[in-house]
This record gives structure tokens, C-alpha cells and sequence, in this order.
């Protein structure tokens, strides 16, 4: 995606989102970032000695309904197959369809028996669901209040403590901001309201570009005296690859050139101090 803006020339860019692209590019950014997002350590998980040889002894042998029905009982399969699960949890759907039956059995036969039980046993999938990862940090981090107590405080930083109904009603209701979920961040600084969008963004594609467009949209419909921020992480702050280049992916580009008030979690501390 072309750039429109010098990004070595800092008055181009948003102040907060020039803190950000500092904060990642020349400090242990990620490391900092685990007291937000604690990624979990993937470990892996070791078969049963004995199931392990069944297995590749069936494999070995091309025994389709034995390495089946040794598959059907663990959690999890060599590789990520859309039917796997129904072929194995749905009566009738293994005996009525033996071409899909047959496929699978192909894609398992193009591996090793080695690789089949080393797939099963691979760690797997650290947590990606960063949504409650934020929410925990925010609770641990500043006070929070039910919707009165919220409503009335005027002094320091606090969080509204209240369920996604209840905060979408508030929101909605009272402070006429017309958003179709609860806003991630939702705090009161003395008398000012503070809602934002949360991300992390950990690399670029898929469905990485949308939610960069669900930050920006947010940020673009300020109403009131209700400010609306972003708080992006990961990939969007980094400037250049491992060849020195400059990074020009849209999930990148969009945010670094924003001209809204979006920031790295880690200086939410000193954006709301801003507001004491």
C-alpha cells in the first residue's frame, strides 16, 4: 500500500501513534507487552507409548478403520480438516460417506507414521483469545465501579464494572455514542468518559485488515464529549523488516498514518494521566 506520509518525519504523525512506533521499534516492546497479553508457553502433549506404536502400526499397515478408531478418541487430529470432527462424533456420517472418509485417509497416508504422531503430539495453539487478556488487565489496573458509582465518581481513573448488556445500555443510553457492542475500554477520568477499541494484531492478512478498519471507523465517530480512542498492538507499530525495508501492509500503513488518538495498551497509563 503507498504511503502518504513521511513516516521519518514525526510532525506528520499523530503524537500518540509516534509514542507507539517509538515504544516498539526502540525498546523490549514485546516483552513489556506480556503484562498485558500473557501469551502461555506452548508445551507439547506426549501420547501413551503404547498408543503411539498402535497407531503408526496401523499407518504402517494402511489400516484405515484401526487408525480411525485410534484417531476418534483424541482430542486432537494431525491437521486441521473441516469434517474430521463430524465424520467422528455424528452417528451414520463415517459409514455414509467413504469418499470423505477416503480422502482423509489419503492426506494421512501422504505423511510418515513418524510425522502423524509427531503432529499429534505438537504443543498446541497458544490462547489467541487476546479480548479477555485486555479485560483482566484493565480490572487489575484501575478501580472499578458499578454503573451509579461509576456515573457519579469525578475523581481519578476508573473502570465500569458491569456486564455487556448493562454497558451497552450505558453507552448507548446515556452517553449516546450508538455502538452495537460494548466498547473494550470504558473508563471515567475525573468527569471525562474514555471508551476505545482493543486489537492485538499480530501479523498481516486474513482477517488482520478488517479489524485495523474497525479501529479507524471507531475512532472516526466521535460524538459529544465522549472520547474515542484505539488501542492497537503487535505488527501495526513495526516500521521496517528483517532486510531493512520499509513495511507498507495495509494494517500497518492505516494505523501509522491515522490521524486519531491511537495508542500501544502499554502507555494507556500515561494517555488517561493526561485527563487528571
Amino acid at each position: 500500500m503507498p504511503r502518504k506520509i513521511d513516516i521519518n518525519i514525526h510532525e506528520h504523525l499523530n503524537p500518540w501513534i509516534k509514542k507507539s512506533l517509538d515504544l516498539f521499534n526502540n525498546n523490549n516492546y514485546l516483552d513489556q507487552i506480556l503484562e498485558i497479553y500473557p501469551f502461555q508457553i506452548a508445551v507439547p502433549t506426549r501420547l501413551n507409548k503404547e498408543l503411539s506404536r498402535e497407531i503408526m502400526m496401523a499407518h504402517a499397515a494402511r489400516d484405515t478403520p484401526k487408525l480411525f478408531s485410534l484417531l476418534k478418541n483424541l482430542t486432537k487430529f494431525p491437521y486441521d480438516d473441516p469434517i474430521w470432527y463430524l465424520l467422528k462424533s455424528v452417528k451414520g456420517c463415517f459409514d455414509n460417506n467413504p469418499r470423505q472418509v477416503q480422502r482423509i485417509a489419503d492426506s494421512l497416508y501422504s505423511m510418515t507414521a513418524e510425522e502423524v504422531v509427531v503432529r499429534l503430539e505438537s504443543a498446541p495453539k497458544i490462547n489467541t483469545q487476546m479480548g479477555p487478556m485486555f479485560t483482566k488487565w484493565l480490572k487489575n489496573r484501575y478501580k472499578s465501579l458499578h454503573a451509579d458509582e461509576f456515573m457519579n465518581s469525578d475523581t481519578g481513573i476508573v473502570n465500569l464494572h458491569a456486564s455487556e448488556e448493562e454497558a451497552k445500555r450505558f453507552v448507548n443510553d446515556v452517553l449516546k455514542q450508538d455502538l452495537p457492542k460494548r466498547p473494550d475500554l470504558f473508563v471515567k477520568v475525573n468527569s471525562t468518559y474514555i471508551i476505545g477499541e482493543a486489537k492485538w494484531i499480530g501479523q498481516p492478512g486474513g482477517n488482520q485488515e478488517k479489524q485495523v478498519g474497525e479501529v479507524v471507523q471507531f475512532c472516526s465517530k466521535q460524538r459529544g464529549s465522549v472520547i474515542r480512542i484505539g488501542i492497537v498492538d503487535g505488527f501495526p507499530w513495526a516500521i521496517h523488516n528483517l532486510s531493512g525495508r520499509l513495511i507498507n501492509n495495509k494494517e500497518a500503513v492505516n494505523i501509522q498514518e491515522s490521524p486519531y488518538n491511537i495508542i500501544s495498551a502499554l502507555l494507556l497509563d500515561e494517555y488517561l494521566g493526561g485527563f487528571l
